[in-house]
C-alpha cells in the first residue's frame, strides 16, 4: 500500500494530511508546531502506517519555512517532493473552481497534486548554494532599505531646496553626501561662502566640485523658493537619513566582500563537488558584460543550474518570456511575465545591457533584431534569452566563453 503526506506550510506550525493509494483519508488534519518536538508529532503519526519507503510527500517551496521540515524528513529517508506555489494555486482553482484557500484544504490539494503526478519538484539548494541564495537575497534587502531613505530624502529636498537639483544631479554619491550633511536645506547656506563650502570636499578624493558651482549652489540658496519652515527639525531628519544610508553602505561593502570570499574560496582538495562549482563559476565569468552580480544572482535564485534539462526549462523558470496576446486571429507579444525567479529576471535583464555594450555577438544579435522591426526593450528580452542559454551551456559543460559558439548553445 502507498500512502500520500500533504503539508501545508506556515510559519509557527503546519498542518498534515495522509491519504492512502485508494483515496481514503486516514488522517484528515494534523497541526503540529514548527519545532522538534512537532517533527517528532508527524513522525508519530506516519511510523506505525507502514515503512518509509512507501510514504510520498509534497510540500510547499512556502518563503523558508519549508527548509528544515523538508531536511529533516528527507534525512528520515522518505520521499519529499517541494512544490512551486504557483503550482498549487492553479491546481487548487482548477480542482475547486474557486479560490478557497485555509490550512486543511491546502494540505489536501497538495496530496491531490501529488496523487495526480501534474507536477513539477522544485528545489532545495545544498549548503553552498544556500549560503549564496541567503547573502544575495540579504543585499536585495538592503538595497531596498537604501532605496527607501533615499525617496525620503528626495521628497525633504523637493521642499527644502528644490533648486539643488540644477547643480548637484546626483545628491546621494559621496559629493552630495557630504554637501547635505554640512547644509541640509537651503537656510543654512545663509552664513556659507564659497570658500567654506569648497572646504566641504577637501578630504574627498576625485570629486569635481568647483568655485563655479559652489557660487551658483550660493546664488540659488540665496533665491530657494523655501520659506525656512521647520527648518531645524527638516535638517535633522535629512541628517539622520544620511547616518542611515551610510550605515547601509558599509553593510553593503562587508556583504560583498563575503559575497566575493565565496566566489574566491579556497577549497580542500578533496572537496570536489565544491571546487567543481568554483571552476564554473571561473568559467561563467569569461562571458564579456557578466559579472560576479549576475553570476550570484543567477545561482542564488536557482540553485544548481545542471538541473534545469534544457534552455526552455531554464527560461521557464526564470519567467524570461514575453505574454501572449491573441485578439481574433492576431497574436502579439506583451510585457515579459510577472511569475518566476525575479530577482536572478531582474539580473539577467541589466546584464544582457551590458553585454550589448561589451559583447561583440550579442550586440549583433541586438542590432539584428531592432534591424527587423523589434522594439529595443524586446530585443533586450531576446538577448537575455540567449544569454541564459550561454550561461548553462557553460555550466553543465563547464568550459570558457566560446565566441564561435554563441548561436549555438544550447545544454538540450
Amino acid at each position: 500500500m502507498h500512502y500520500y503526506v500533504g503539508i501545508d506550510i506556515a510559519k509557527s506550525f503546519h498542518v498534515a494530511c495522509v491519504v492512502n493509494q485508494d483515496d481514503k483519508v486516514l488522517k484528515k488534519s494534523l497541526k503540529f508546531n514548527n519545532d522538534e518536538s512537532g517533527f517528532k508529532e508527524l513522525l508519530l503519526l506516519l511510523n506505525p502506517i507502514d515503512e518509509v519507503s512507501t510514504f510520498t510527500i509534497g510540500m510547499e517551496a512556502t518563503g523558508i519555512f519549508f527548509e528544515n521540515l523538508y531536511l529533516y524528513l528527507s534525512e528520515k529517508g522518505f520521499n519529499v517532493l517541494l512544490l512551486n506555489p504557483y503550482q498549487t494555486n492553479r491546481f487548487r482553482e482548477m480542482d475547486s473552481m474557486k479560490k478557497v484557500k485555509n490550512d486543511n484544504i491546502d494540505a489536501l490539494m497538495i496530496v491531490a497534486l501529488i496523487k495526480s503526478g501534474r507536477y513539477s519538484k522544485a528545489y532545495v539548494s545544498e549548503d553552498m548554494y544556500q549560503s549564496i541564495k541567503s547573502l544575495y537575497r540579504h543585499k536585495n534587502n538592503l538595497l531596498e532599505e537604501m532605496k527607501k531613505h533615499k525617496r525620503q530624502i528626495s521628497t525633504l529636498l523637493a521642499v527644502v531646496f528644490p533648486e539643488m537639483e540644477q547643480v548637484i544631479k546626483d545628491p546621494f554619491n559621496v559629493t552630495g553626501l557630504a554637501l547635505l550633511e554640512k547644509y541640509p536645506t537651503a537656510k543654512h547656506y545663509h552664513h556659507a561662502s564659497v570658500e567654506r563650502i569648497l572646504k566641504t570636499f577637501r578630504g574627498i578624493k576625485g570629486n569635481n566640485f568647483n568655485e563655479e558651482k559652489a557660487s551658483k549652489l550660493l546664488e540659488l540658496a540665496k533665491h530657494s523658493v523655501y520659506q525656512g519652515n521647520g527648518v531645524d527639525e527638516r535638517a535633522y531628519v535629512i541628517k539622520s537619513h544620511i547616518r542611515v544610508i551610510k550605515l547601509l553602505q558599509e553593510e553593503l561593502k562587508e556583504l560583498e566582500n563575503e559575497m566575493l570570499k565565496l566566489f574566491n574560496q579556497q577549497v580542500s582538495l578533496d572537496a570536489d563537488e565544491e571546487q567543481e562549482v568554483m571552476d564554473i563559476i571561473d568559467n561563467l565569468r569569461t562571458i564579456p558584460g557578466v559579472s560576479d552580480k549576475t553570476i550570484f544572482a543567477l545561482i542564488s535564485e536557482c540553485g544548481d543550474l545542471s538541473r534545469f534539462k534544457n534552455n526552455s526549462h531554464l527560461v521557464g523558470y526564470l519567467g524570461l518570456y514575453p505574454t501572449l496576446e491573441q485578439s481574433g486571429n492576431k497574436l502579439t507579444y506583451g510585457p515579459i511575465a510577472k511569475r518566476g525567479a525575479k530577482l536572478a529576471k531582474k539580473a539577467l535583464y541589466q546584464a544582457a545591457i551590458a553585454t550589448i555594450r561589451h559583447n561583440d555577438e550579442l550586440n549583433k544579435l541586438f542590432r539584428d533584431k531592432v534591424s527587423q522591426g523589434r522594439a529595443k526593450k524586446e530585443a533586450v528580452v531576446i538577448v537575455a534569452r540567449k544569454l541564459a542559454h550561454i550561461i548553462l551551456a557553460i555550466y553543465k559543460n563547464n568550459v570558457a566563453y566560446n565566441p564561435q559558439k554563441v548561436f549555438q548553445a544550447s545544454a538540450s
